[in-house]
């Protein structure tokens, strides 16, 4: 029994034996075959630019290049469905086998051919031309740089909407980075891809702060904050009020969205209450003691904002937070403020190139009259006409100039080195005198209607020569 179970196991045994052998020689036959395959074949597994050319042979592989060279054709797609591609003819692209391809085949291992390629041999890479110049041309008749197609990217930013601020949201845009994607595209060539997606690639200039960013939140804060007062600006007959709504609307926010008031903004506010508030320099039509109405050009006699101190203080004021009642500051200034802009009163003087004379009203009503000498028009000395006011009052001077040095007792300067003065050196007032013996330009007048004028005008009254 024994023995018979002895004979078995043998012959099984020398059954198994056999069956190994057989299976070690195909392996050694696979072996071999495979030896003798990939001395002129790549192993399994070796690319080329992305392209898995295992199993071939150089001359397969130098085939495959010769029509990637006649087909080549680079398609580019982006945002807002874009299509476009760059052919390769267009740029004499030729595309060969170079040596990296020629020593991949030299440096693999055929003995190790079972285990496909491996290290260096895994990748290899074709020489690829073009003609650079004919590149960068394609490159700029691109749709994507065409005007039509290019859309700005925008930054999230806060916006004034209905009275409250919200975060308007980012445009990503269209706009493309022609340096990004030239070296994107030149890539592509060198590797023989064939599609290349912008918005994949980087390639687009994007918008830098987007509307999930914490610091909107803060910048809004501030803003609101800002706002939140009231500026009253009086002008004697009525007001003009700086509120919340006008405030928000010279709002601003820098890069790291804190909120701050433009100056830009305000200084054109400051602007629209000059023109609307200031007198300085304007057409006045002023009635004589007889109630006649004269027409009073320009001169330097009226109300005027200084725009730009009076920008900065309002900007000072809102930062402080307060409720303010304020008058502007003011470069000039008048005697009072009126409905329609009149900004004299019942006191004033009046000169009348014309009929050489001038009256003093006071309270409505004449109180000095006089005949005068005004400035000699033959010589380019004539009383410069407008409105303006007596800046000063002053006793025993000496008023110097070109040529003459002439002492009065009783001085009224109204404008630069004019004004009224006695002249006892003068005789006779009136008439013709100014047209060839007149003035230097002030407003002579006899020493008694000099003393009574000295005695009852003022600095800033109104002065109108007409």
């Amino acid at each position: 029994m024994e023995t018979s179970n002895a004979t078995e196991e043998k012959k099984i045994s020398s059954k198994t034996k056999k069956i190994l052998l057989a299976m070690l020689a195909v392996l050694c036959v696979i072996y071999v075959a495979g030896f003798i395959y990939f001395q002129n074949h790549f192993l399994f597994g070796t690319k080329m630019s992305d392209q898995n050319i295992g199993g071939k042979t150089i001359d397969q592989v130098e085939a495959l290049l010769s029509q990637s060279t006649n087909d080549y054709q680079l398609e580019i797609t982006g945002r807002k469905n874009l299509k476009d591609a760059i052919n390769g003819k267009d740029l004499d692209l030729q595309i060969s086998l170079g040596d990296s391809i020629k020593n991949g085949m030299k440096d693999q291992n055929p003995f190790l051919w079972f285990i496909g390629a491996q290290g260096k041999n895994k990748e290899l890479k074709a020489d690829v031309t073009y003609d650079q110049t004919k590149l960068a041309k394609e490159i700029r008749q691109l749709d994507c740089f065409q005007k039509e197609n290019v859309i700005a990217p925008e930054n999230a930013k806060i916006i004034l909407k209905d009275g409250k601020y919200t975060v308007k949201k980012e445009i990503y845009g269209t706009t493309v980075n022609e340096e990004k994607l030239t070296k994107k595209v030149k890539e592509s060539l060198a590797k023989i891809h064939t599609s290349l997606d912008l918005k994949e690639e980087k390639c687009y200039v994007d918008p830098t702060l987007l509307q999930d960013d914490d610091r909107f939140e803060k910048g809004m804060k501030q803003a609101e904050k800002l706002a939140d007062v009231t500026i009253t600006y009086d002008f004697d007959y009525t007001t003009e009020k700086v509120d919340k709504s006008m405030i928000q609307k010279w709002i601003i926010f820098d890069k790291e969205q804190n909120a701050k008031l433009s100056y830009r903004r305000v200084l054109n506010y400051i602007e629209t209450l000059a023109k609307k508030y200031d007198t300085y320099s304007t057409i006045r039509t002023v009635k004589d003691a007889a109630g006649n109405d004269h027409k009073i050009y320009f001169g330097s006699y009226g109300w005027k904002i200084s725009q730009t101190k009076e920008a900065k203080a309002l900007m000072k004021v809102i930062e402080a937070g307060k409720d303010v009642k304020r008058e502007p500051i003011y470069m000039y200034k008048a005697i009072c403020r009126k409905k329609g802009n009149i900004d004299w009163d019942d006191t004033y003087a009046l000169v009348n190139i014309q009929s050489q004379s001038m009256v003093f009203i006071k309270d409505g009503k004449a109180v000095v009259s006089s005949s005068v000498v005004t400035g000699d028009v033959t010589k380019g000395h004539g009383t410069p006409t407008g409105a303006y006011a007596v800046m000063y009052k002053e006793r025993n001077q000496t008023l110097t100039g070109q040529g003459y040095a002439s002492p009065v007792s009783y001085w009224m300067p109204f404008t630069t080195n004019t004004g009224f003065h006695d002249a006892n050196w003068r005789s006779s007032f009136g008439g013709n005198i100014y047209k060839g013996n007149g003035s230097h330009g002030c407003v002579n007048m006899p020493s008694g209607n000099a003393a009574a004028l000295y005695s009852v005008i003022e600095p800033g009254t109104p002065v109108f020569v007409y």
